[in-house]
């Protein structure tokens, strides 16, 4: 993108164009305090001589850097602590006219965050308004104990209007120290970020950027009711100076009403064509017919800062208000808006990435349909960077793609706002809080937490108008619950507020927020700390009320089955489309088969705990997940009241997990197929016979490949090799979506999140159904099953359900789920089946000897936790269906897989990759006394890819069999933490113990420091400081079948570990 064509190239010189060319057009209508109500008027004249008064004043004060004659005098920042009002720009412009530049420093800052700031821009002198005075003694304080000095300049604010105002004051014309070429690539302002993830983070504006950035904004008289410090406030406060339009200021003395708004507006000299506003201000207005009437009149209200509630905005553009939503920030300026025909497109909350910007927008995948914005090198607003490799700025906000029109975005909310729940779930909170708090006048702030908890809550602040009702919180709670019911309907079930998480803050408690009037999450935790401890021990403790006496099995398991209808049917946490509980509950029902939910688990855990006199027994917060069915708590809940204990054996465990593999083996087609399943099989490979039994050579139409869990990692990088291969003609994908296209968008931006890019014959041969291979016929109509059946060479399963709480028993749907795909295979024509692999685990075998061979297990006591269990129960039914049937398959039990070889991406959500994060904030890395197994992604997909073809190809009539993909070639920890230091990382080693101690100490805001919310795994791994014995897993069979684990999988060495880096860096995961 060319350079804009911009009518002066500095901030001085198109003051000094405005006040030659348009001296007495209106500059600005504001007012302050000293004059009252009435709104006053500065020319562009009067603008001029404001900023040359104030420049001459500081000049004479000495905070320029002092040069020799005829030098470049060096950029220095001055620091400006002050309200937002017209004297800020005017004083910012004079420091322009110094060669300096201001740090903009917001009044909602702490000082803490205002040292921070001064030192990390390295500010020497810090303006301040006398308000805040003593905050400016603190943070010069702060510095001096740092070794910093900062000079400290009361702020001086000349009359604008009155006897000693611009116009009647004698102020001779001061020059400016740069010129405007010497000016254009320098610093005129710094701005920061609200702060609302941690420390706010400084961005430096150059006269051009700024400049730019108010080209690309509509050339109108503008209201404006936003601080001037924010970035979206600064850019609209020059859009007017930029185009030599009026600009309408909202008085500072005035407080922000809907009335006073309305009377600003309608009182000023010069009528605004448009509004700029933050959602706050919005609200406000929406309040009052005076105030939709107002906003209706102006051409555009354009609003940013924050996201604004569905229906708030539905409620203005009903109105009549032509609403418009710009997306962008301080890093990047303005990058999309939606501004649309208002006339036919009410879609007033769709962000459109078309025109210049389109070309310079990246979506990060991060998730279904859900994008992080990224914004390309060589946009004109871009003023900062986080990724290395071509310099782009990666936002961390993350969009919503329109189902219909793909350039559509919609604003979700930031990717570190995201609570990470107990049970391994993901919460955002933003679309939750602008629901409750967009849809009552009685709420005027909504804070949801819950992070590291098993369920969400939320603090309430009432409103003025909620004020005197709020006194009665339980009144409150009633006349505000049908807003909270409403956000429930279209949250995840696991994100739904349940009554007793809901707490009513008196009314005027401060909440921190930002100058967007955005919450600052990480302070507002803080802040209310023990709060939401209080509300989690009331929630779990109960009401106090006389707790039932049950003494026999089935009075107990009556009652048990009263709790979960219950629980399903209450219409305070009821998903849409479970308005109808299920009839049948039997006692062996698995509960979370029968749709149970993480949030409905933990209220069935509440309400055992609070209504059942248990004795002195204690219930653990994963009852339901570990008993999951009537009967299994039942016994268990008698057992613990009459004393015995919970019958927790693990050979009933054991001897469960050897009945679900009978149940299924039974099941296997094993008889001869005939009739249409008979019929011939087209000549695709090996595997498929002729009419006569005779096995073919292969076909020139090659394998087709059934593959599932195609949008992870290890499935993208198998469907990214599969299909350069060129003896597979087909990859048919199977995943859970809305529809087939949502299918394969899912793959490909799977695919393009992990930097694969296919050749267009590669991304032919994909085909992508929408799929639930857990319903017997795999979710697809008669006919795509047929195909399936007819045609597929090999399947692939690799999804499984990555949950490391629920019971062997509650991954039965998801067993099934393999039975049916193993089952596809044996119902296909021909003498000799599809292959069927099946991605296992090493913790199927992980509590097995020192060394495990590649054959089927032997004893149940070998897979850990649930999730091994279930693992170990498909490789059972698989060795009975090889041995059974005519099956031919093979189990791929894999280890710990890493980035990869090419790229070096890696899950940043994994444990080794939190650790490494933790760098940030420890400073340190542990010594352990491990030797990793890792095992590049790229090479375990192209070994199984090698073991598939193989097998596929082979001619046996039936067989199973068990590949270990792991590295067999231990890595030492010394050459880890060279790597990530070759890649990058500083960092001090410590021993494994104090890294932990650290750990535990360090700052628990895991948006800020996501390695503490593994803190309880990594004390049992590495707390004790003993050498844990690791598991070997041998390879002899893997390296027989393929040539990768043979000849290329080497020990993971400093240079790939420092590709990882690099790419971490690059990403803006590490600093």
């Amino acid at each position: 993108m060319s350079s804009p064509a911009l009518v002066a190239q500095s901030v001085t010189e198109l003051i000094a164009l405005r006040a030659k060319t348009q001296p007495d057009d209106p500059a600005v209508h504001t007012g302050a305090a000293e004059i009252g109500q009435e709104l006053q008027t500065l020319t562009y004249l009067d603008l001029s001589k404001a900023v040359d008064r104030l420049a001459a004043h500081y000049a004479s004060l000495k905070i320029q850097p002092e040069v020799v004659t005829g030098d470049l005098p060096p950029e220095r920042i001055v620091a400006v602590l002050t309200t937002s009002s017209i004297n800020e720009t005017i004083l910012e412009a004079a420091l322009a006219k110094l060669g300096l530049a201001g740090l903009l420093l917001s009044t909602n800052n702490s000082t803490a965050a205002i040292v921070h700031l001064c030192k990390i821009t390295k500010s020497e002198i810090l303006i301040y308004e006398d308000k805040y005075e003593a905050t400016a003694n603190e943070a010069r304080d702060l510095l001096q104990k740092e070794g910093i000095d900062i000079r400290l300049v009361p702020e001086t604010k000349f009359p604008l209007w009155g006897p000693q105002g611009v116009r009647e004051a004698d102020i001779p014309p001061y020059p400016a120290r740069l010129t405007p070429q010497q000016e254009a690539g320098r610093t005129v302002a710094i701005l920061h970020s609200s702060g609302s993830t941690g420390f706010p983070k400084p961005v430096a504006i150059t006269h051009h950027a700024l400049l730019a950035n108010a080209l690309h904004l509509l050339p109108v008289s503008t209201f404006l009711a936003l601080p001037l410090f924010h970035a979206f406030g600064h850019v609209a406060s020059f859009v007017c100076l930029y185009h030599g339009k009026a600009l309408i200021i909202m008085p500072p003395n005035i407080p922000l009403t809907s009335a006073n708004i309305c009377r600003v507006i309608r009182e000023s000299p010069t009528p605004p064509v448009q509004q700029y506003a933050v959602p706050y201000v919005l609200k406000l207005l929406a309040e009052t017919d005076e105030g939709i009437q107002t906003l209706a009149k102006s051409s555009a209200v354009i609003y940013a800062g924050a996201a604004l509630p569905d229906n708030l905005g539905d409620k203005l553009v009903e109105g009549g208000v032509n609403l418009v939503s710009v997306y962008g920030s301080t890093e990047c300026g303005a990058v999309m808006t939606s501004f649309r025909d208002f006339k036919t497109d009410k879609s007033w909350n769709w962000l459109r990435n078309e025109g210049p910007i389109a070309q310079y927008l990246e979506t990060l995948p991060q998730g279904s349909n859900t994008f992080e914005i990224v914004v390309k090198d060589g946009w004109p607003g871009k003023v900062t960077s986080n990724r290395a490799s071509d310099n782009a700025w990666c936002t961390s906000d993350l969009v919503l793609q329109h189902p219909e029109h793909p350039t559509w975005f919609k604003y979700l909310g930031r990717m570190d706002d995201t609570l990470n729940m107990l049970l391994g779930e993901k919460t955002n909170p933003v679309p939750i809080e602008s629901a409750i708090r967009g849809h009552s006048p009685l709420i005027q702030e909504c804070i949801v937490f819950g992070d590291g908890k098993p369920q969400v809550g939320a603090l309430i602040l009432p409103s003025e108008q909620g004020a005197e009702l709020s006194k009665d919180p339980k009144a409150f709670l009633d006349a505000v619950w049908p807003v909270i019911e409403q956000a429930n309907a279209v949250a995840p079930t696991h994100s739904r507020i349940l009554p007793e998480m809901v707490e009513i803050l008196p009314y005027g408690t401060e909440i921190p927020v930002a100058t967007k009037m955005s919450i600052i999450r990480p302070a507002c935790y803080r802040k209310f700390a023990n709060l939401i401890d209080s509300i989690y021990e009331r929630f779990e403790r109960g009401s106090g009320e006389p707790k039932k006496n049950i003494t026999t099995k089935p009075d107990l398991e009556s009652f048990l089955t009263s709790i979960i209808l219950s629980t399903i049917s209450d219409n305070k946490t009821q998903a849409p489309g479970k308005e109808d509980v299920k009839a049948e509950l039997g006692v062996d029902t698995d509960l979370f088969s029968f749709g149970i939910d993480s949030l409905q688990a933990t209220r069935i855990k509440n309400a055992i705990t609070k209504t059942l006199d248990l004795g002195n027994a204690k219930v653990g917060q994963n009852i339901v997940y570990e008993y999951p069915s009537v009967g299994q708590l039942a016994e268990y809940l008698f057992n613990a009241r009459q004393g015995n204990g919970a019958d927790e054996s693990p050979e009933k465990v054991y001897a469960k997990m050897w009945e679900m593999v009978d149940r299924y083996a039974r099941q296997l087609s094993k008889e001869e197929i005939v009739g249409d399943l008979a019929s011939p099989a087209r000549k695709i490979g090996l595997a498929n016979p002729t009419s006569n039994g005779k096995l073919e050579t292969i076909s020139s139409k090659g394998q087709v490949v059934v593959l599932t869990g195609a949008t992870g990692s290890l499935g993208a990088h198998l469907l990214d090799q599969l299909t350069r291969r060129p003896d597979v003609s087909k990859v048919i994908c199977l995943s859970r979506a809305k529809s087939h296209a949502d299918s394969f968008r899912r793959l490909q931006d799977s695919l393009a999140q992990r930097h694969r890019t296919l050749t267009p014959a590669a991304e032919a041969k994909i085909v992508s159904y929408a799929a639930d291979v857990n319903s017997e016929d795999l979710g697809l109509s008669p006919e795509l099953y047929e195909s399936l059946r007819n045609e597929a060479t090999a399947v692939i399963h690799n999804a499984w359900p990555v949950n490391f709480v629920i019971s062997v028993e509650s991954f039965d749907e998801h067993i099934r789920g393999a039975f049916n795909l193993l089952d596809l295979t044996l119902k296909a024509p021909g003498q000799v089946k599809p292959a069927f692999f099946f991605s296992s685990s090493v913790s199927a075998q992980l509590a097995s000897d020192v060394a495990v061979t590649e054959v089927f297990p032997a004893k149940a006591e070998t897979a850990m936790m649930g999730y091994g269990r279930s693992k170990w129960v498909v490789e059972k039914i698989m060795e009975r269906a090889g041995k059974e049937t005519k099956a031919r398959c093979a189990v791929l039990r894999i280890g710990q897989l890493a980035g990869d070889t090419e790229n070096g991406i890696w899950n940043e959500t994994e444990s080794w990759p939190l650790m490494f994060k933790s760098v940030n904030e420890l400073h340190a890395l542990p010594m352990i006394s491990e030797s990793p197994s890792w095992l590049p992604v790229d090479q375990a997909a192209s070994t199984i890819i090698d073991i598939v073809s193989s097998t596929t190809l082979a001619s046996k009539p039936s067989s199973a069999s068990v590949y270990h993909i792991v590295n067999p070639h231990l890595s030492s920890w010394s050459d880890v933490l060279a790597g990530l230091a070759a890649g990058g990382l500083k960092f001090d080693t410590v021993p494994q113990t104090e890294w932990v101690a650290r750990l535990s100490q360090s700052n628990s805001d895991v948006a800020v420091n996501p390695a503490y919310k593994l803190l309880d795994f990594y004390q049992a791994r590495f707390g004790s400081g003993d050498v844990i014995s690791e598991v070997e897993f041998k390879v002899e069979r893997t390296k027989e079948e393929s040539e990768t684990m043979r000849n290329q999988v080497k020990k993971v060495g400093p240079e790939l570990v420092a590709l990882w880096t690099k790419a971490w860096i690059e990403s803006g995961f590490l600093a």
